[in-house]
């Protein structure tokens, strides 16, 4: 082989090495990016989910509120018509 076969040869492998390593560093650069940028989404996603939580969480105590008021006056009305049947037993019983 002369020389400048060789030095042909050399430069070949030299620049398929080259583009072989600068290739593996710009794909852990992307990589990287791309991880990055899916923790975000994620990041973004998880947040979102908590604030949609916290607004049910809120709903919810204001609705069992409601039912607690509900079940107040039913149990109000029930009493008060007991009262009322003892009211018209004592009235019937005095000739009202």
């Amino acid at each position: 082989m002369d020389l400048n076969s060789i030095l042909v040869t050399a430069s070949a492998v030299g620049t398929g090495l080259g583009g072989f390593i600068g290739g593996r560093w710009s794909a852990r650069g992307i990589a990287s990016d791309v991880a990055s940028d899916t923790v975000d989404m994620l990041q973004t996603q998880v947040n979102l989910l908590k604030e949609d939580k916290e607004h049910r969480d809120l709903e919810i105590l204001d609705l069992t509120q409601r039912v607690a008021v509900l079940e107040g006056l039913v149990t109000q009305r029930a009493e008060v018509e007991q009262v009322q049947r003892t009211v018209d037993r004592i009235a019937d019983r005095v000739g009202a």
